[in-house]
């Protein structure tokens, strides 16, 4: 049974959904403080080093950001009903939200 296009333009942007909120979520998770006292360990435990993490959490939100809304315009734009650039804009999030966790947590 075949899926047709606009269901899978959908199934993309929910995809694309996830990915971007989930990494957001985890950027945030390891910069907002929530220890008064951190344990002199690396990488530094999440919530630790706020004034290093912060600034890196915001770019990589608006870098996924970005991204996010790209994968969704082509989604739903879906040129020729071709399914690769939906594919690749899902998987350049998904680089991109990993790469920018390992990015915040490892901020010295």
């Amino acid at each position: 049974m075949r899926v047709p296009a606009r269901a899978r333009s959908w199934l993309g942007v929910a995809a694309a959904t996830v990915i971007a909120g989930a990494a957001v979520a985890g950027f945030w998770w390891l910069a907002v403080p929530r220890f008064d006292v951190c344990a002199t360990v690396l990488p530094v435990p999440a919530g630790c080093r706020i004034a290093d993490r912060v600034p890196t959490a915001t770019l990589w939100t608006a870098v996924v950001a970005v991204l996010y809304v790209a994968t969704v315009v082509v989604a739903l734009a879906r040129p020729r009903g071709r399914w690769w650039p939906l594919a690749v804009g899902i998987a350049v999030l998904i680089v991109a939200a990993l790469w920018g966790y390992r990015a915040v947590l490892y901020q010295t």
